[in-house]
């Protein structure tokens, strides 16, 4: 009998980062191969908890939503620093528990934003000069929570270790955001931000410090330096 029903990942006996073909493979493994289902002898309870674990977690929107719930419950058991002592990683946008350092350019597999970037930039005093901004005024989608809504803004410019874009929502410092667009997808961190006061209108440019970023061509000219 499956004896721990508040667990999902457990019931479904797979990691917190397990991707959804993980998750689905095995649910259909205990429901089949492992006689769970009530028509291979199994119990109509075993049945009930993996069918009530797997239409959470193959759904991102709930699973995400249980992620957080299961660390809302950790912190009752353990305190404010149970966010270090359930995973030292987390995905910085929905927050999600992984069980290892992800790979260069991996992405969650709840809210598909780079949880590292494909590149490391060392960015001391020594170098930051070095590392160029490109002028672009490509429109970005944002979002500022998760789950949530995208936003549009438009981007002043980027380098490798983030971007500058006019929105007209005023950021407040330290939002962390999920950053799309045609040239890259992020993760990022609200830094400055400025208000610009156009007719009719009232705009703010925001500074980003990406916290992990994917380029879609990442052959650009970002890595030259000059001596």
């Amino acid at each position: 009998m499956i004896k721990d029903r508040r667990n999902y990942y457990r019931i479904l006996q797979v990691q917190p980062d397990a991707p959804q073909k993980v998750i689905q493979a095995s649910y259909r493994a205990m429901m089949r191969e492992l006689g769970r289902h009530p028509d291979m002898g199994g119990s109509t309870e075993d049945a009930f908890a993996l069918n009530e674990a797997y239409e959470t977690l193959k759904d991102p929107t709930k699973r995400a939503a249980y992620d957080d719930e299961l660390f809302q419950r950790f912190i009752g058991l353990f305190g404010e620093d149970a966010r270090a002592r359930m995973s030292p990683i987390l995905c910085p946008v929905c927050k999600r528990a992984l069980t290892r350092k992800p790979d260069p350019g991996e992405i969650c597999q709840t809210c598909r934003t780079p949880l590292r970037s494909e590149m490391e930039i060392e960015a001391d005093d020594g170098n930051r000069r070095s590392i160029s901004r490109t002028k672009s005024s490509v429109f970005i989608d944002y979002y500022s929570e998760w789950p949530g809504f995208p936003k549009q803004g438009q981007m002043i410019d980027f380098s490798p270790k983030g971007l500058r874009f006019v929105c007209d929502e005023k950021l407040p410092l330290q939002t962390v955001l999920k950053i799309s667009s045609r040239l890259f997808e992020a993760s990022g961190v609200v830094t400055n931000l400025s208000e610009e006061i156009i007719p009719w209108d009232r705009n703010y440019a925001i500074g980003v410090y990406f916290l992990a970023v994917r380029f879609d061509d990442s052959r650009g000219t970002f890595l030259s330096t000059s001596v």
